[in-house]
């Protein structure tokens, strides 16, 4: 319904900001950690939305990378995971860490995010597991399109998403994904072949 929101930075409280769009305030939920990546008060900002609808209240979400929305949605098609949950996790770590934390089965690095414990973390794995990859493909292709060429290559040589999307991600995060899809390939496969 409301994709994103652009206007100036207005208010900034723990949780919120209120951005002024011609006019019209918006107040806009954030996750704390969100804070330090914003723009001075008065400056412009873009925000990635999801509007919440509840019984007697919307709710606005604000996101900084469209990943992160991605993330939000699908952390609130888990049964017993609300916005503030999906908020804490977005907040603890970022989209490619949790993605990493999930298809490894990571329980260590999930139950470190705040209100998550063991029995959530499993249902976190069990419900997210075949369904992040497909999101984050898409996210990865929107921003790279040849890193998807890499993704299906490495299938049909026989690799499962779950080993291919963690290498990939921390390959582009640290800028080594340089190359044409076969350079890229070549170098996915020679970290592959290491585990």
């Amino acid at each position: 319904m409301i994709g994103f929101v652009r206007g100036k930075l207005f208010q900034i409280s723990d949780d919120s900001v209120w951005l002024d769009c011609n006019g019209i305030g918006y107040i806009v939920n954030i996750y704390p950690s969100l804070i330090g990546e914003l723009p001075p008060i008065g400056e412009t900002v873009m925000l990635y939305t999801h509007l919440q609808v509840l019984d007697n209240e919307f709710k606005l979400y604000g996101f900084i990378d469209h990943s992160e929305l991605s993330l939000f949605k699908k952390l609130l098609g888990v049964s017993g995971i609300g916005a503030r949950n999906a908020l804490n996790v977005l907040d603890t770590v970022k989209p490619e860490a949790f993605l990493s934390a999930v298809l490894s089965q990571d329980e260590k690095t999930l139950t470190a995010i705040p209100g998550i414990g063991k029995k959530t973390a499993q249902r976190l794995i069990f419900e997210l597991k075949d369904k992040l990859g497909d999101t984050f493909k898409v996210d990865i292709e929107a921003g790279a399109p040849q890193l998807g060429d890499v993704i299906e290559a490495l299938e049909v040589m026989g690799f499962k998403r779950n080993e291919i999307i963690p290498v990939v991600s921390d390959l582009q995060k640290n800028n080594r994904l340089h190359g044409t899809t076969e350079e890229n390939i070549k170098l996915v496969l020679q970290i592959l072949s290491r585990r």
